[in-house]
Protein backbone atom coordinates (compact mmCIF):
# COMPACT_ATOMS: atom_id res chain seq x y z
CA UNK A 1 0.00 0.00 0.00
CA UNK A 2 1.44 3.70 -1.27
CA UNK A 3 0.92 5.90 1.49
CA UNK A 4 -0.03 9.61 -0.26
CA UNK A 5 3.10 12.14 0.34
CA UNK A 6 0.50 14.40 1.88
CA UNK A 7 -3.13 13.94 3.87
CA UNK A 8 -4.08 17.72 2.56
CA UNK A 9 -7.18 17.38 0.27
CA UNK A 10 -6.15 19.01 -2.89
CA UNK A 11 -9.43 21.23 -4.48
CA UNK A 12 -9.92 18.96 -6.75
CA UNK A 13 -11.06 16.17 -4.34
CA UNK A 14 -12.32 18.59 -2.47
CA UNK A 15 -14.46 19.04 -5.39
CA UNK A 16 -15.13 15.53 -6.00
CA UNK A 17 -16.68 15.01 -2.47
CA UNK A 18 -19.28 18.22 -3.29
CA UNK A 19 -19.93 16.22 -6.22
CA UNK A 20 -20.54 12.99 -5.03
CA UNK A 21 -22.67 14.71 -2.21
CA UNK A 22 -24.43 16.86 -4.52
CA UNK A 23 -25.69 13.26 -6.28
CA UNK A 24 -26.37 11.74 -2.56
CA UNK A 25 -29.26 14.49 -2.48
CA UNK A 26 -30.65 13.62 -5.69
CA UNK A 27 -30.89 10.31 -5.70
CA UNK A 28 -31.80 10.42 -1.63
CA UNK A 29 -33.99 13.16 -1.71
CA UNK A 30 -36.59 11.12 0.05
CA UNK A 31 -34.20 10.49 3.32
CA UNK A 32 -33.53 14.16 3.29
CA UNK A 33 -35.19 15.41 6.93
CA UNK A 34 -38.88 17.18 6.29
CA UNK A 35 -37.82 20.84 5.28
CA UNK A 36 -34.34 20.08 3.92
CA UNK A 37 -30.86 20.38 5.20
CA UNK A 38 -30.24 23.37 7.00
CA UNK A 39 -29.24 26.55 4.93
CA UNK A 40 -26.40 27.21 6.76
CA UNK A 41 -25.35 23.99 6.19
CA UNK A 42 -25.99 23.61 2.54
CA UNK A 43 -23.96 27.21 2.13
CA UNK A 44 -20.82 25.83 4.26
CA UNK A 45 -21.03 22.35 1.27
CA UNK A 46 -21.37 24.47 -1.61
CA UNK A 47 -20.28 27.66 -1.30
CA UNK A 48 -17.18 26.67 0.72
CA UNK A 49 -14.06 24.13 0.83
CA UNK A 50 -13.52 24.61 4.51
CA UNK A 51 -15.70 22.25 6.09
CA UNK A 52 -15.60 19.71 3.06
CA UNK A 53 -11.57 19.31 3.93
CA UNK A 54 -11.98 18.81 7.44
CA UNK A 55 -14.30 15.64 6.77
CA UNK A 56 -11.31 14.63 3.95
CA UNK A 57 -8.59 14.98 6.95
CA UNK A 58 -10.35 13.08 9.30
CA UNK A 59 -11.41 9.99 7.41
CA UNK A 60 -7.62 10.14 5.84
CA UNK A 61 -8.97 11.29 2.12
CA UNK A 62 -11.61 8.53 2.13
CA UNK A 63 -14.23 9.72 -0.24
CA UNK A 64 -16.88 7.15 1.17
CA UNK A 65 -15.89 7.71 4.70
CA UNK A 66 -16.04 11.21 4.66
CA UNK A 67 -19.45 11.73 2.48
CA UNK A 68 -20.83 9.15 5.42
CA UNK A 69 -19.57 11.36 7.89
CA UNK A 70 -20.51 14.63 5.34
CA UNK A 71 -24.43 13.26 5.82
CA UNK A 72 -24.73 12.18 9.03
CA UNK A 73 -23.43 15.50 10.69
CA UNK A 74 -26.06 17.27 8.56
CA UNK A 75 -28.66 15.23 9.61
CA UNK A 76 -27.63 15.43 13.06
CA UNK A 77 -27.11 19.32 13.42
CA UNK A 78 -30.97 19.20 11.43
CA UNK A 79 -32.71 16.81 13.93
CA UNK A 80 -31.05 18.56 16.95
CA UNK A 81 -31.75 22.28 15.81
CA UNK A 82 -27.85 23.28 16.30
CA UNK A 83 -28.40 26.29 13.79
CA UNK A 84 -30.93 27.72 16.16
CA UNK A 85 -29.20 27.34 19.51
CA UNK A 86 -29.53 30.65 21.04
CA UNK A 87 -29.48 31.99 24.61
CA UNK A 88 -33.07 32.34 24.82
CA UNK A 89 -33.98 28.81 24.23
CA UNK A 90 -31.03 27.46 26.77
CA UNK A 91 -30.44 26.90 30.24
CA UNK A 92 -28.89 30.11 31.08
CA UNK A 93 -28.35 29.44 34.76
CA UNK A 94 -26.07 26.57 34.21
CA UNK A 95 -24.25 29.60 31.21
CA UNK A 96 -24.30 31.78 34.46
CA UNK A 97 -22.73 29.26 37.08
CA UNK A 98 -19.91 28.73 34.80
CA UNK A 99 -19.52 25.24 34.81
CA UNK A 100 -18.21 25.93 31.07
CA UNK A 101 -16.93 28.98 29.36
CA UNK A 102 -14.28 30.40 26.56
CA UNK A 103 -11.41 32.11 27.89
CA UNK A 104 -8.21 33.60 26.51
CA UNK A 105 -6.21 31.55 23.81
CA UNK A 106 -3.32 28.80 24.02
CA UNK A 107 -0.11 29.67 22.53
CA UNK A 108 -1.11 28.89 19.14
CA UNK A 109 -3.79 30.92 19.09
CA UNK A 110 -6.31 29.23 19.14
CA UNK A 111 -9.96 29.71 21.84
CA UNK A 112 -9.53 27.92 25.03
CA UNK A 113 -12.59 26.53 26.16
CA UNK A 114 -12.58 25.79 30.37
CA UNK A 115 -14.65 22.99 31.80
CA UNK A 116 -14.58 23.72 35.81
CA UNK A 117 -15.38 19.79 36.64
CA UNK A 118 -15.75 20.41 40.23
CA UNK A 119 -18.86 22.92 39.54
CA UNK A 120 -20.59 19.47 38.31
CA UNK A 121 -22.00 17.40 40.60
CA UNK A 122 -23.70 14.16 38.60
CA UNK A 123 -26.90 13.84 39.19
CA UNK A 124 -27.64 17.24 40.40
CA UNK A 125 -28.57 18.93 36.97
CA UNK A 126 -30.71 17.92 33.92
CA UNK A 127 -28.30 16.50 31.06
CA UNK A 128 -30.50 17.16 28.21
CA UNK A 129 -30.50 21.02 29.04
CA UNK A 130 -26.30 20.72 30.00
CA UNK A 131 -25.96 18.98 26.43
CA UNK A 132 -27.94 21.80 25.00
CA UNK A 133 -25.56 24.65 26.72
CA UNK A 134 -22.30 22.49 25.76
CA UNK A 135 -23.73 22.82 21.95
CA UNK A 136 -24.38 26.47 22.11
CA UNK A 137 -20.38 27.38 23.73
CA UNK A 138 -19.04 25.11 20.54
CA UNK A 139 -21.41 26.66 18.06
CA UNK A 140 -20.68 30.18 19.25
CA UNK A 141 -16.57 29.61 19.48
CA UNK A 142 -16.71 28.54 15.83
CA UNK A 143 -18.46 31.54 14.71
CA UNK A 144 -16.19 34.19 16.35
CA UNK A 145 -13.63 31.74 15.81
CA UNK A 146 -14.57 31.31 11.94
CA UNK A 147 -14.10 27.52 12.60
CA UNK A 148 -10.59 27.78 13.94
CA UNK A 149 -9.52 25.05 16.40
CA UNK A 150 -10.54 24.69 19.56
CA UNK A 151 -8.69 23.93 22.73
CA UNK A 152 -10.69 22.26 25.47
CA UNK A 153 -9.36 22.25 28.82
CA UNK A 154 -11.24 20.03 31.57
CA UNK A 155 -9.77 21.59 34.81
CA UNK A 156 -10.41 18.56 37.38
CA UNK A 157 -8.98 21.06 40.11
CA UNK A 158 -10.51 19.18 43.55
CA UNK A 159 -12.45 16.77 41.64
CA UNK A 160 -13.77 13.69 42.88
CA UNK A 161 -16.27 10.55 41.96
CA UNK A 162 -19.02 12.34 42.20
CA UNK A 163 -17.54 14.47 39.41
CA UNK A 164 -17.51 12.59 37.12
CA UNK A 165 -21.06 11.67 34.56
CA UNK A 166 -19.85 8.99 32.27
CA UNK A 167 -23.36 9.76 30.04
CA UNK A 168 -22.35 13.29 29.52
CA UNK A 169 -18.55 12.62 29.00
CA UNK A 170 -19.21 10.35 26.22
CA UNK A 171 -21.83 12.41 24.75
CA UNK A 172 -18.41 15.23 24.98
CA UNK A 173 -16.46 12.60 22.68
CA UNK A 174 -18.81 11.59 20.51
CA UNK A 175 -19.66 14.76 19.57
CA UNK A 176 -16.48 15.60 18.63
CA UNK A 177 -15.58 12.54 16.92
CA UNK A 178 -18.80 12.27 14.71
CA UNK A 179 -20.13 15.59 14.12
CA UNK A 180 -16.97 18.22 14.58
CA UNK A 181 -14.29 16.72 12.97
CA UNK A 182 -10.61 17.80 12.90
CA UNK A 183 -11.80 21.07 15.12
CA UNK A 184 -9.49 20.58 18.61
CA UNK A 185 -5.71 21.75 18.75
CA UNK A 186 -5.35 20.03 22.23
CA UNK A 187 -7.37 18.09 24.70
CA UNK A 188 -5.74 19.19 28.13
CA UNK A 189 -6.61 17.69 31.57
CA UNK A 190 -5.76 20.00 34.07
CA UNK A 191 -4.29 18.40 37.72
CA UNK A 192 -6.04 14.98 37.67
CA UNK A 193 -6.70 13.89 40.92
CA UNK A 194 -5.28 10.48 41.47
CA UNK A 195 -8.78 9.02 42.40
CA UNK A 196 -9.35 9.61 39.09
CA UNK A 197 -6.22 7.94 37.03
CA UNK A 198 -8.00 4.76 36.07
CA UNK A 199 -10.89 6.29 35.39
CA UNK A 200 -9.11 8.97 32.78
CA UNK A 201 -6.90 5.67 31.12
CA UNK A 202 -9.95 3.90 30.47
CA UNK A 203 -11.96 7.12 28.87
CA UNK A 204 -8.75 7.41 26.61
CA UNK A 205 -9.07 4.35 25.55
CA UNK A 206 -12.66 5.13 24.12
CA UNK A 207 -10.78 8.43 21.95
CA UNK A 208 -10.20 8.45 18.52
CA UNK A 209 -6.70 8.08 17.37
CA UNK A 210 -6.46 11.62 16.09
CA UNK A 211 -7.73 13.01 19.35
CA UNK A 212 -5.26 11.01 21.56
CA UNK A 213 -3.07 12.20 19.63
CA UNK A 214 -3.55 16.11 21.04
CA UNK A 215 -4.32 14.77 24.85
CA UNK A 216 -2.10 16.20 27.22
CA UNK A 217 -2.11 15.68 30.85
CA UNK A 218 -0.80 19.01 32.49
CA UNK A 219 -0.06 20.21 35.75
CA UNK A 220 1.10 23.68 36.77
CA UNK A 221 4.28 22.59 35.87
CA UNK A 222 4.09 21.73 32.24
CA UNK A 223 0.99 23.63 31.32
CA UNK A 224 3.21 27.13 30.44
CA UNK A 225 4.41 24.71 27.12
CA UNK A 226 0.35 25.33 26.02
CA UNK A 227 -0.81 28.76 27.67
CA UNK A 228 0.76 31.68 28.42
CA UNK A 229 0.96 33.22 31.60
CA UNK A 230 -1.20 36.42 30.48
CA UNK A 231 -4.41 34.14 29.29
CA UNK A 232 -3.75 31.52 32.52
CA UNK A 233 -6.01 32.23 35.43
CA UNK A 234 -4.50 32.80 38.88
CA UNK A 235 -6.00 29.51 39.89
CA UNK A 236 -3.48 27.86 37.32
CA UNK A 237 -0.57 30.00 37.86
CA UNK A 238 -1.46 33.06 35.25
CA UNK A 239 -1.90 36.28 35.75
CA UNK A 240 -5.68 36.42 34.35
CA UNK A 241 -7.73 37.84 37.54
CA UNK A 242 -10.89 36.90 35.04
CA UNK A 243 -14.58 36.11 36.88
CA UNK A 244 -16.66 34.59 34.54
CA UNK A 245 -19.80 37.23 33.59
CA UNK A 246 -21.65 36.12 30.56
CA UNK A 247 -21.40 38.26 27.71
CA UNK A 248 -24.55 38.20 25.08
CA UNK A 249 -23.38 36.87 21.48
CA UNK A 250 -23.03 39.54 18.87
CA UNK A 251 -24.76 37.06 15.95
CA UNK A 252 -23.61 37.82 12.95
CA UNK A 253 -23.38 35.52 9.30
CA UNK A 254 -20.30 33.71 9.80
CA UNK A 255 -17.53 33.78 6.89
CA UNK A 256 -16.94 31.02 4.82
CA UNK A 257 -13.80 28.90 5.01
CA UNK A 258 -13.40 29.07 1.30
CA UNK A 259 -9.66 28.02 -0.03
CA UNK A 260 -6.23 29.86 -0.68
CA UNK A 261 -4.03 27.90 -3.00
CA UNK A 262 -5.62 24.88 -1.96
CA UNK A 263 -6.11 25.34 1.63
CA UNK A 264 -8.96 26.84 4.25
CA UNK A 265 -8.95 30.31 5.45
CA UNK A 266 -9.50 29.67 8.48
CA UNK A 267 -6.71 26.62 8.26
CA UNK A 268 -4.17 29.31 6.73
CA UNK A 269 -4.56 31.52 9.74
CA UNK A 270 -3.03 28.90 12.21
CA UNK A 271 0.24 28.66 13.90
CA UNK A 272 1.47 25.68 15.02
CA UNK A 273 2.93 25.34 18.56
CA UNK A 274 6.16 23.41 17.90
CA UNK A 275 6.36 22.56 22.12
CA UNK A 276 4.11 18.97 22.40
CA UNK A 277 1.62 19.71 19.61
CA UNK A 278 0.56 16.48 17.56
CA UNK A 279 -1.64 16.32 14.61
CA UNK A 280 -3.65 18.37 13.86
CA UNK A 281 -2.58 19.44 9.97
CA UNK A 282 -2.32 22.92 9.79
CA UNK A 283 0.15 24.78 7.84
CA UNK A 284 2.48 27.26 9.67
CA UNK A 285 2.84 30.59 9.70
CA UNK A 286 5.25 32.92 10.87
CA UNK A 287 4.21 34.50 14.43
CA UNK A 288 3.23 37.65 14.74
CA UNK A 289 6.19 39.40 15.97
CA UNK A 290 8.69 37.62 13.94
CA UNK A 291 10.46 39.20 10.34
CA UNK A 292 12.46 36.54 9.25
CA UNK A 293 11.38 34.85 6.14
CA UNK A 294 9.42 31.30 5.62
CA UNK A 295 11.87 29.62 3.33
CA UNK A 296 14.59 28.29 3.83
CA UNK A 297 17.34 30.86 2.96
CA UNK A 298 17.16 32.91 6.11
CA UNK A 299 19.35 35.86 7.46
CA UNK A 300 21.31 32.80 9.73
CA UNK A 301 20.78 29.47 7.96
CA UNK A 302 20.74 27.98 5.13
CA UNK A 303 18.08 24.21 5.46
CA UNK A 304 18.28 21.40 3.33
CA UNK A 305 15.70 19.70 2.80
CA UNK A 306 13.96 23.54 2.14
CA UNK A 307 10.46 22.13 3.25
CA UNK A 308 10.18 18.74 3.62
CA UNK A 309 11.63 16.10 5.74
CA UNK A 310 11.88 12.66 3.65
CA UNK A 311 12.13 9.43 5.53
CA UNK A 312 13.55 6.30 4.69
CA UNK A 313 14.49 3.06 5.66
CA UNK A 314 18.13 2.64 6.92
CA UNK A 315 18.87 -0.57 8.21
CA UNK A 316 16.03 -1.11 10.66
CA UNK A 317 15.24 2.23 11.40
CA UNK A 318 13.55 5.16 9.55
CA UNK A 319 15.03 7.83 9.37
CA UNK A 320 15.48 11.42 7.88
CA UNK A 321 18.00 13.99 7.69
CA UNK A 322 17.96 17.88 8.02
CA UNK A 323 21.63 20.25 7.09
CA UNK A 324 22.00 23.34 8.52
CA UNK A 325 24.74 25.42 7.03
CA UNK A 326 25.47 29.14 9.33
CA UNK A 327 25.41 31.89 6.17
CA UNK A 328 25.91 34.32 8.87
CA UNK A 329 29.24 36.28 9.49
CA UNK A 330 28.79 35.25 13.20
CA UNK A 331 28.14 32.34 15.73
CA UNK A 332 25.01 31.18 15.42
CA UNK A 333 22.93 28.56 18.29
CA UNK A 334 20.07 26.41 16.99
CA UNK A 335 17.36 24.19 18.53
CA UNK A 336 15.06 21.61 16.88
CA UNK A 337 11.85 20.96 17.91
CA UNK A 338 8.98 18.96 16.90
CA UNK A 339 5.14 18.66 17.02
CA UNK A 340 5.61 14.89 18.31
CA UNK A 341 8.65 14.75 21.05
CA UNK A 342 7.78 11.01 21.79
CA UNK A 343 7.93 10.13 18.63
CA UNK A 344 11.19 11.15 17.54
CA UNK A 345 14.81 10.54 18.51
CA UNK A 346 16.66 14.08 17.25
CA UNK A 347 20.49 14.38 17.28
CA UNK A 348 21.93 17.00 17.88
CA UNK A 349 19.13 18.81 19.11
CA UNK A 350 20.86 21.08 19.87
CA UNK A 351 24.36 23.48 19.19
CA UNK A 352 26.21 26.02 17.83
CA UNK A 353 27.56 26.95 14.35
CA UNK A 354 30.99 29.45 13.64
CA UNK A 355 30.70 31.09 10.40
CA UNK A 356 30.26 28.75 6.63
CA UNK A 357 29.94 25.61 9.15
CA UNK A 358 27.13 22.89 8.39
CA UNK A 359 25.91 19.95 10.67
CA UNK A 360 23.24 17.18 9.84
CA UNK A 361 20.55 16.65 11.96
CA UNK A 362 19.29 13.17 12.01
CA UNK A 363 15.57 12.51 13.03
CA UNK A 364 14.80 8.53 14.08
CA UNK A 365 11.01 7.61 14.47
CA UNK A 366 10.80 5.58 17.96
CA UNK A 367 9.91 1.99 17.37
CA UNK A 368 6.07 1.43 18.30
CA UNK A 369 4.99 4.61 16.94
CA UNK A 370 1.99 5.40 14.43
CA UNK A 371 3.77 5.34 11.25
CA UNK A 372 0.60 6.41 9.07
CA UNK A 373 0.51 9.46 10.99
CA UNK A 374 4.14 10.87 10.26
CA UNK A 375 2.89 13.02 7.45
CA UNK A 376 0.90 15.07 9.66
CA UNK A 377 4.08 16.18 12.01
CA UNK A 378 6.29 19.03 11.84
CA UNK A 379 9.71 19.97 12.60
CA UNK A 380 10.57 24.07 13.62
CA UNK A 381 14.52 24.85 13.24
CA UNK A 382 14.70 27.85 15.70
CA UNK A 383 18.78 29.86 15.20
CA UNK A 384 19.69 33.24 17.20
CA UNK A 385 22.86 34.55 16.66
CA UNK A 386 25.20 34.55 19.66
CA UNK A 387 27.78 37.56 20.93
CA UNK A 388 30.87 37.01 22.52
CA UNK A 389 29.45 37.19 26.01
CA UNK A 390 27.48 34.05 24.65
CA UNK A 391 29.26 30.65 26.36
CA UNK A 392 28.94 27.56 23.22
CA UNK A 393 29.16 25.08 26.33
CA UNK A 394 26.04 22.29 25.52
CA UNK A 395 25.32 22.92 29.27
CA UNK A 396 25.23 26.95 28.63
CA UNK A 397 23.47 26.73 25.15
CA UNK A 398 20.87 24.37 26.91
CA UNK A 399 20.32 27.60 29.79
CA UNK A 400 19.89 29.95 26.48
CA UNK A 401 17.51 28.44 24.65
CA UNK A 402 15.00 27.68 27.69
CA UNK A 403 14.51 31.47 27.90
CA UNK A 404 14.08 32.10 24.49
CA UNK A 405 10.69 32.05 22.89
CA UNK A 406 9.85 31.85 19.31
CA UNK A 407 7.36 34.70 19.44
CA UNK A 408 11.07 36.40 20.06
CA UNK A 409 11.79 39.40 16.89
CA UNK A 410 15.41 37.97 17.60
CA UNK A 411 14.99 34.37 16.63
CA UNK A 412 14.89 32.85 12.60
CA UNK A 413 12.19 30.28 11.85
CA UNK A 414 12.53 27.66 9.25
CA UNK A 415 9.69 24.70 9.29
CA UNK A 416 9.52 21.46 7.74
CA UNK A 417 6.80 18.70 7.64
CA UNK A 418 7.36 14.91 7.08
CA UNK A 419 6.60 12.61 4.47
CA UNK A 420 7.24 9.23 3.76
CA UNK A 421 8.29 8.60 -0.10
CA UNK A 422 6.01 7.43 -2.46
CA UNK A 423 5.69 3.68 -3.48
CA UNK A 424 7.17 3.02 0.04
CA UNK A 425 7.25 -0.90 1.10
CA UNK A 426 4.19 -0.34 3.65
CA UNK A 427 4.58 -3.88 4.00
CA UNK A 428 8.60 -3.70 5.19
CA UNK A 429 6.99 -1.03 7.18
CA UNK A 430 4.66 -2.80 9.32
CA UNK A 431 7.40 -5.12 9.82
CA UNK A 432 9.75 -2.90 11.28
CA UNK A 433 7.06 -1.03 13.27
CA UNK A 434 4.26 -3.19 14.10
CA UNK A 435 0.89 -2.77 11.86
CA UNK A 436 -0.05 0.97 11.45
CA UNK A 437 -4.32 -0.32 11.91
CA UNK A 438 -4.55 -0.60 15.46
CA UNK A 439 -1.54 -2.21 16.81
CA UNK A 440 0.62 0.34 19.04
CA UNK A 441 3.47 -1.65 20.24
CA UNK A 442 4.19 -1.09 23.95
CA UNK A 443 6.24 1.74 25.30
CA UNK A 444 5.55 3.96 27.70
CA UNK A 445 2.83 7.01 27.28
CA UNK A 446 2.88 10.79 28.02
CA UNK A 447 1.73 9.87 31.02
CA UNK A 448 4.37 7.23 32.23
CA UNK A 449 2.14 4.06 31.93
CA UNK A 450 3.82 1.22 29.98
CA UNK A 451 0.87 0.95 26.93
CA UNK A 452 0.29 -2.43 25.21
CA UNK A 453 -0.08 -3.67 22.15
CA UNK A 454 -3.71 -3.09 21.28
CA UNK A 455 -4.09 -6.37 20.02
CA UNK A 456 -7.12 -9.04 19.01
CA UNK A 457 -8.41 -9.32 23.12
CA UNK A 458 -7.64 -5.57 24.10
CA UNK A 459 -10.97 -3.38 24.33
CA UNK A 460 -9.83 -1.66 21.02
CA UNK A 461 -11.01 -4.44 19.36
CA UNK A 462 -14.24 -4.58 21.60
CA UNK A 463 -17.54 -2.38 20.12
CA UNK A 464 -18.26 0.68 21.61
CA UNK A 465 -21.14 -1.21 23.33
CA UNK A 466 -19.21 -3.15 25.68
CA UNK A 467 -15.89 -0.46 26.03
CA UNK A 468 -18.91 1.60 27.73
CA UNK A 469 -20.28 -1.36 30.10
CA UNK A 470 -16.37 -1.94 30.78
CA UNK A 471 -16.22 1.68 31.86
CA UNK A 472 -19.27 1.86 33.29
CA UNK A 473 -18.73 -1.21 35.72
CA UNK A 474 -15.15 0.20 36.39
CA UNK A 475 -16.93 3.46 37.59
CA UNK A 476 -19.37 1.85 39.58
CA UNK A 477 -17.12 -0.46 41.42
CA UNK A 478 -15.05 3.03 42.10
CA UNK A 479 -18.41 4.56 43.29
CA UNK A 480 -19.02 1.14 45.70
CA UNK A 481 -15.57 1.75 46.61
CA UNK A 482 -15.07 5.17 47.64
CA UNK A 483 -18.80 4.87 49.48
CA UNK A 484 -17.93 1.89 51.18
CA UNK A 485 -14.63 4.11 52.44
CA UNK A 486 -16.85 7.29 52.89
CA UNK A 487 -19.23 5.07 55.69
CA UNK A 488 -15.81 3.70 57.17
CA UNK A 489 -14.32 6.81 57.33
CA UNK A 490 -17.72 7.91 59.16
CA UNK A 491 -17.89 5.49 61.67
CA UNK A 492 -14.26 6.12 62.85
CA UNK A 493 -15.38 9.98 63.36
CA UNK A 494 -18.81 8.62 65.36
CA UNK A 495 -16.20 6.29 67.32
CA UNK A 496 -13.88 8.95 68.36
CA UNK A 497 -16.75 10.83 69.02
CA UNK A 498 -17.71 8.74 71.28
CA UNK A 499 -14.79 7.81 72.54
CA UNK A 500 -13.77 11.78 73.57
CA UNK A 501 -17.65 12.05 74.94
CA UNK A 502 -17.12 8.58 77.14
CA UNK A 503 -13.19 9.93 78.44
CA UNK A 504 -14.32 13.14 79.66
CA UNK A 505 -17.53 11.81 81.38
CA UNK A 506 -14.96 9.35 82.91
CA UNK A 507 -12.64 12.20 83.86
CA UNK A 508 -15.65 14.50 85.70
CA UNK A 509 -16.38 11.20 87.57
CA UNK A 510 -13.47 10.98 88.67
CA UNK A 511 -13.02 14.12 89.59
CA UNK A 512 -16.35 13.80 91.41
CA UNK A 513 -15.25 10.82 93.55
CA UNK A 514 -11.93 12.50 94.34
CA UNK A 515 -13.80 15.90 95.13
CA UNK A 516 -16.21 14.13 97.47
CA UNK A 517 -13.64 11.54 99.26
CA UNK A 518 -11.34 14.35 99.72
CA UNK A 519 -14.26 16.18 101.79
CA UNK A 520 -15.08 12.57 103.18
CA UNK A 521 -11.48 12.49 104.83
CA UNK A 522 -11.44 16.45 105.72
CA UNK A 523 -14.98 15.88 107.54
CA UNK A 524 -13.72 12.82 109.55
CA UNK A 525 -10.23 14.74 110.34
CA UNK A 526 -12.28 17.29 111.90
CA UNK A 527 -14.33 15.24 114.37
CA UNK A 528 -10.96 13.14 115.27
CA UNK A 529 -9.82 16.52 116.51
CA UNK A 530 -12.71 17.92 118.21
CA UNK A 531 -12.73 14.68 120.21
CA UNK A 532 -9.20 15.26 121.30
CA UNK A 533 -9.89 18.62 122.62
Amino acid sequence: MTLPEFLNPTPAQVAELRQLFKEKLDKDAAKVPVGGFHEHDMRWVFEGDGWLTKFLENNDLNMKDSLKQLWETLEWRKASGINDIREDNIRMEYINDALMYPRGRDIDGKTVFIFKSKMYVRGTRNLDDLKKCFLYWIERIIREANDDLVTIVFDLTDTGLSNVDMDYTKYIINTFKNYYPCSLNYILIYDLPWILNATFQIIKKLLPAKAVDRLRNISNKNIREYIDDDNMPRSWGGRDDYVFEFIPERRKSMELPLMQNGMPNGILSKKVHFANLSPPESPMLEQANSNFPENSEGEMLRIKPQNTITFSKVGGDLVGTVEITNVDTKDVSYKVKTTAPEKFRVRPSTGFLPPSASVTINVMLQHGQQIHTINREKFLVMCIGLTSENSTSPQDLTELWKNISAKDASVELHRLKCALPVNFDQNGLEQMFGSTTGNISAGPDQYGVMGGSYGGSSMMNMSADKQMHLLQQTISHLNDTTHRLEVQVKRNHRFQWITCVLFVLLAIAIVYILKIEIKSNASEYCSVADRHH
